[in-house]
């Protein structure tokens, strides 16, 4: 069979600049799940523009919440050419009854010990509605199949994925990684990973671990692994990952540059609510004092939109970034993602605005909060991206990144002041749908494959749309007359 595995880009209307791309994961997994004697091809929207022009006979996507509709879009269009579509992903995951309105089958949680047998069924025409393994054993998996990428001068550096733990012990109420993977922590092989990295002679590798110290025995054991690799690599970890000298110093000398750490608010208020294990600001501040004495890149997740955050949180956390010369952030707004506790709750309390996906995207406020209005919170929060990466807070932060990888911080800088433009452009139109359907008396859109806003088409370009849409049924499909 002819199998693509795909994976949509974002909605927000433009490509992901490639200094702030992640390759994704899962689809080299499925790569490598599948069984020989098949032709598979690999495409991530974000880099390239999907081959919908072309026949397979099995497409698998994999799909976040927000970029839900447009799975459901591209699945139409390649059911509509005989192909069967099966899709996977956290989204498909957590409302797999949605999603199987718009595929042949749906993988819930992992693929190992499913996609095998997905593939199989497909080939023989007998693919069941729902496919799911419970927390396979990580050990039995193959290597990844990766696709390279190719770099200009070899810069922004290209990232090998690894995940070598899935599982969270945290119970965060806007998060729903322990429903899809679980709470108990489970690994891949040491030997695995070092064998992986091995065979791709990566530039930089990214653990993409929720928390690459949640397991420390494991975790020094890595590092260990890792050491005569002298290979760079980067990581999300906490705040007591940083603390702990000795796991600290063991990430440090095998090859850590770069850490992603969830600070999510400054606010002590809003701090209690999050049921999850924060430090004080003076920890933090120390926090990112050692990782800057190591040379190591201190990224820092926020969260705006809690409950207890007031109008005061956005200047007393550009205080915390300029003090601290903290290199780069995500600045999330607070999203009811299906399947959390917290979009449970807001339902609860009629406070969710809409359930069109397309605009879960961590960069729109889908729900009513509690000390701003939906329009404070939006312009506040679009106001302190533009402040933080503004020509002189770029300036003033730049002498302390000198130690650590200056171009990178550099690129990074230049790539998230461009999206700041779209997000201007996302949050104005956002706005401008949202009083409409409150004039049409309709605050729920459909969350489905005819939801997608306007500056989202479905190719590349306007062009390339047009040429699929004015194609005769066997020319768009790839059948050959």
């Amino acid at each position: 069979m002819r199998i693509l595995l795909m994976s949509p880009r974002s909605p927000i209307g433009q490509h992901t600049s490639s200094w702030l791309r992640i390759p994704q994961l899962s689809l080299s997994v499925l790569a490598g799940l599948t069984p020989p004697g098949h032709e598979v091809s690999i495409v991530e929207e974000e880099f390239e523009s999907p081959p919908t022009a072309e026949h397979w006979d099995l497409v698998g996507m994999t799909t976040m919440t927000a970029n839900s509709a447009r799975a459901y879009r591209f699945a139409r269009r390649f059911r509509e050419c005989g192909a069967k579509v099966v899709l996977g992903g956290v989204h498909p995951s957590v409302l797999p009854n949605e999603a199987s309105k718009h595929a042949d089958a749906i993988v819930i949680g992992e693929a190992e010990g499913v996609w095998e047998r997905v593939v199989s069924d497909a080939q023989h025409n007998r693919l069941q509605q729902f496919y799911r393994n419970e927390q396979p054993d990580l050990s039995m998996s193959p290597f990844p199949v990766r696709k390279p990428l190719r770099r200009l001068f070899g810069l922004p550096p290209s990232l090998m994925p690894i995940m070598s733990t899935r599982g969270c012990a945290y119970n965060c109420e806007f998060c729903c990684v322990h429903r899809v993977y679980g709470h108990k922590a489970r690994h891949v092989p040491i030997p695995h990973i070092v064998s992986d990295i091995a065979r791709n002679e990566p530039k930089l590798i990214m653990f993409l671990d929720d928390n690459i110290g949640v397991d420390r025995a494991y975790s020094l054991a890595l590092f260990e692994a890792l050491r005569p690799l002298r290979k760079r690599w980067c990581g999300q970890a906490t705040l007591r990952f940083i603390l702990d000298e000795e796991l600290f110093a063991a990430a440090v000398r095998s090859g850590l540059k770069g850490v992603f750490v969830g600070v999510e608010t400054i606010e002590p208020e809003a701090r209690t609510g999050l049921r999850k294990l924060l430090g004080s600001m003076r920890e933090y501040d120390e926090a990112v004092r050692r990782c800057r004495a190591a040379g190591i890149m201190f990224h820092a997740s926020l969260i705006f939109g809690l409950d207890d955050q007031t109008p005061r949180v956005f200047e007393r956390t550009l205080d915390f970034l300029a003090r601290n010369s903290v290199p780069s952030i995500s600045a999330n707004m607070l999203t009811p993602y299906p399947g959390t506790q917290l979009f449970d709750r807001l339902k609860r309390e009629n406070r969710i605005l809409h359930t069109n996906w397309t605009y879960y995207d961590h960069l729109t406020v889908c729900f009513q909060p509690k000390n701003m209005s939906v329009e404070e919170l939006g312009e506040r929060h679009l106001a302190f991206c533009r402040e933080f990466l503004s020509w002189s807070s770029i300036a003033r932060r730049l002498p302390a990144q000198w130690g650590n990888m200056p171009l990178l911080y550099l690129g990074m800088s230049m790539a998230m002041r461009r999206s700041v433009t779209h997000l201007m452009h996302r949050q104005r139109d956002y706005m401008t749908w949202l009083r409409n359907q409150r004039t049409l008396g309709q605050p729920d859109a459909p969350a489905d494959a005819d939801s997608l806003p306007h500056d989202t088409p479905l190719v590349g370009t306007a062009q390339a749309v047009e040429g699929v849409r004015d194609a005769s049924e066997k020319e768009k499909c790839g059948v050959n007359t």
